[in-house]
């Protein structure tokens, strides 16, 4: 019995051997395309499988096993690295944050004629359709969300970094462990915000400019206007649809406040359960989508401070976000028949889909009808507009940071969970 016990034993690890010589005919192609896979170095240490985590253009996210400790990872294989910066950048920060406040946790590191393999902890996690299963069945999912990628993003930003790329697919929750994860810093560089060309100047010269004979305001919006005074080198980065209006002006480059207009764009998108909550085809389409939530005149004011001309033809009030919410959330006609006790808004009947009856959701002023939406301060939707509204400042140097949105949450639960002692005949008034 002892024998056949060790031949039954030694015969499922030649098994094992000779599965680890096989490769699929994805393997070959990964291998061929990202030749740091085939490097002896490599294949010693970690046996590839057949799944896909992610993808995208600077590589691919594929799961493997450790050959020692039989531990599940994730490897992320870039074919090519054009800007070594950018990778020195992503090393330091994984190497020096990693496995710390959400942040993904970096096991090695492998090099073959410029192509690239990061080891990284394999997190299984939920994918964004089922993050907005989680936040329509139980309301409160969103602010656990938030409050763990603000965490995250503070402990970056203590740091020097910026991430650059904040959205739903970069932040992972797994329903398991009830735990969260920062995922891919390939566009993550470091705060620089300190050198910055400062606003006076560019006021100043742009005082100095001619109006632009390109539009004559008339365009929706002037990429003529837009590029002058060029301060930085444009260029664009993130993902569309959550970038902050003064990256698309090739503004802020560098600043930790892009990551926040981000956040608030997720959390947005999370409680109104709508995801992506913009698809832009280009950054003009971007703009008029910032309009659409934050209003016309409120970007082109924006656009001023930082010393750029900007002209939207379409003149688009501002969302009131607690409204927006509700019928993003529940849908125009429950809205209008137990919610609200509005006029019928043209503008928003044209401006949003499938709103036949204009259910109004807009605000005549961004500044004075701020955080007016909800009637009671433990309401769980109050404390979400009112995050929203600091997350989406339109303007970067009023927009709350990491932390003073952490103390909002904290604030908000210290009033919920209050439980104040019953009073006795020794309690002195």
């Amino acid at each position: 019995m002892e024998s056949a016990h060790l031949s039954t034993r030694y015969f499922s690890k030649f098994q094992a051997f000779l599965m680890s010589k096989v490769r699929s005919p994805r393997q070959k192609i990964w291998e061929e395309n990202c030749v740091v896979l085939s490097d002896p170095k490599f294949t010693r240490k970690y046996q590839l499988f057949d799944e896909i985590i992610g993808e995208g253009s600077f590589g691919t996210v594929i799961t493997a096993e450790c050959r020692t400790t039989h531990e599940k990872r994730a490897i992320k294989a870039i074919r090519r690295i054009e800007k070594v910066a950018m990778l020195t950048i992503e090393l330091d920060l994984l190497t020096e944050l990693g496995g710390h406040f959400n942040i993904v946790q970096l096991h090695d590191f492998f090099y073959t004629n410029g192509s690239v393999a990061l080891v990284l902890e394999y997190f299984p996690h939920c994918t964004a359709s089922e993050l907005l299963m989680y936040s329509k069945r139980d309301l409160s999912f969103a602010l656990l969300y938030f409050r763990n990628l603000l965490t995250a993003v503070a402990y970056l930003h203590h740091n020097g970094y910026v991430h650059r790329d904040i959205k739903l697919s970069n932040f992972l929750f797994s329903s398991k462990t009830n735990s969260f994860r920062l995922v891919d810093f390939g566009l993550a560089t470091n705060d620089r915000s300190n050198i910055e060309c400062p606003r006076n100047i560019a006021v100043a010269a742009m005082e100095k400019d001619k109006e632009c004979t390109a539009c004559r305001r008339t365009s929706s919006p002037c990429m003529f206007c837009k590029g002058r005074p060029k301060r930085e080198t444009y260029h664009v980065v993130g993902t569309p649809g959550v970038r902050a209006p003064e990256l698309l002006f090739g503004l802020g480059l560098f600043n930790p406040s892009i990551d926040i207009f981000s956040c608030g764009i997720v959390l947005l998108s999370l409680v109104c359960a709508k995801h992506p909550f913009f698809m832009p085809k280009d950054e003009t389409e971007n703009i008029m989508d910032l309009a659409f939530l934050l209003g016309s005149e409120t970007i082109e004011t924006m656009a001023k401070l930082e010393g750029m001309r900007v002209t939207i033809s379409e003149r688009l009030p501002p969302a009131d976000y607690y409204h927006l919410i509700l019928c993003l959330r529940f849908g125009f006609d429950h809205v209008r028949l137990h919610c609200s006790s509005r006029q019928s808004c043209e503008s928003c009947r044209r401006r949003s889909y499938n709103n036949l009856k204009g259910v109004c959701f807009c605000r005549k002023d961004y500044e004075t009808e701020k955080f007016s939406t909800g009637k009671n301060e433990s309401d769980l939707m109050t404390i979400y507009v009112d995050l929203i509204y600091h997350a989406l400042e339109p303007d970067r140097f009023k927009r709350y940071n990491a932390d003073q949105l952490l103390q909002l949450i904290e604030s908000y639960e210290n009033r919920v969970n209050f439980k104040p002692k019953p009073l006795t005949n020794r309690d002195e008034f």
